[in-house]
C-alpha cells in the first residue's frame, strides 16, 4: 500500500511577498496603460494558483476582467448619469485595490505566524511591529474559523441567515451573526495577544525558530519574471 504525498505548494520566501505586494500596490497606481494594468493584475492571478486557491483565483480575475471592461468602455455608456458614475467608480476602484488586497489575501493563507516573526528578524525589524502582525496573522485565520462556528452553531438551532432573510429582517440577522462575531473577535484579540506575549516575542534577546526562512531559487525565478514580465508589457504597450 502506497502512501500519498501531497506535493509541495509553490512556497516563497515572506520577503518576496513583501516585495510583491509593495511593487503590485505601488504600479497599481500608476496610469499607465490598460494592458499594463491588466498585467500587474494577473500576478495575484498567478500567486492564487500557486497556493492552490483555484475558485479565489478565478473569481478574483473574472471581477478584475469585468471591471476593465467597464474603464474601456465608462466613455460609451448610455445608462442613467448617477448609476454610470458608481459603476465606473466602483470598476475604477477595483482595478486600483483588489490585487493589493487579494495578494494580501494571499500572503496570510501562505504564510505561517512562524515564517513571518522570522523574516522580520531577520530584516532587524522592532519588536512592536513585529508583534502586531504576529498576532493579525493569526488573527484572521481564527475569526474565518469562528465566523464558519457561529454559523454552524446557528444552523443546528435552526436558524439560517440567506440573503433573502436578510433584507426581510436586518436586525435580526445582525443579531444573530454579528453580535457573537464581534464578541468573539473581542475575546480572540486578547487571547492572541496574551498567547504572544506568553511566548516572550517582547524579550528583546535573539530569538529561535522552526520555520525555514531563507531565499531559494524559486523566489530568484519570482523576482526575475515579474521584472521581466511587467518590463516587457510596459514597453510593447507604450512603443509598438
Amino acid at each position: 500500500m502506497e502512501l500519498y504525498i501531497p506535493k509541495k505548494k509553490f512556497k516563497l520566501d515572506p520577503r518576496t511577498k513583501l516585495f510583491l505586494i509593495i511593487a503590485i500596490a505601488t504600479l497599481e497606481l500608476l496610469n499607465v496603460n490598460i494592458y499594463f494594468t491588466l498585467a500587474v493584475g494577473f500576478i495575484p492571478f498567478l500567486l492564487f494558483l500557486s497556493n492552490r486557491q483555484f475558485l479565489g483565483a478565478f473569481k478574483y480575475y473574472g471581477l478584475f476582467l469585468i471591471a476593465a471592461f467597464i474603464h474601456v468602455h465608462r466613455i460609451g455608456m448610455e445608462v442613467n448619469m448617477f448609476l454610470n458614475m458608481i459603476v465606473v467608480l466602483l470598476g475604477g476602484l477595483i482595478l486600483k485595490l483588489s490585487p493589493a488586497f487579494t495578494t494580501s489575501d494571499y500572503i496570510i493563507e501562505s504564510t505561517s505566524a512562524s515564517e513571518v516573526i522570522a523574516a522580520l528578524n531577520k530584516m532587524k525589524i522592532s519588536r512592536k511591529l513585529t508583534i502586531p502582525l504576529s498576532v493579525m496573522f493569526r488573527f484572521l485565520p481564527t475569526i474565518r474559523q469562528e465566523n464558519r462556528a457561529i454559523r454552524d452553531a446557528a444552523a443546528m438551532r435552526g436558524i439560517t441567515i440567506t440573503r433573502r432573510k436578510f433584507w426581510e429582517n436586518p436586525l435580526r440577522a445582525f443579531e444573530y451573526r454579528m453580535i457573537p462575531l464581534l464578541i468573539s473577535i473581542a475575546n480572540t484579540g486578547e487571547d492572541l495577544s496574551a498567547a504572544s506575549l506568553s511566548r516572550g516575542l517582547d524579550n528583546p534577546r535573539e530569538h529561535t525558530t522552526y520555520a525555514d526562512v531563507k531565499f531559494t531559487k524559486r523566489d530568484l525565478f519570482t523576482f526575475l519574471f515579474v521584472s521581466v514580465f511587467l518590463a516587457s508589457v510596459y514597453f510593447l504597450t507604450e512603443w509598438l
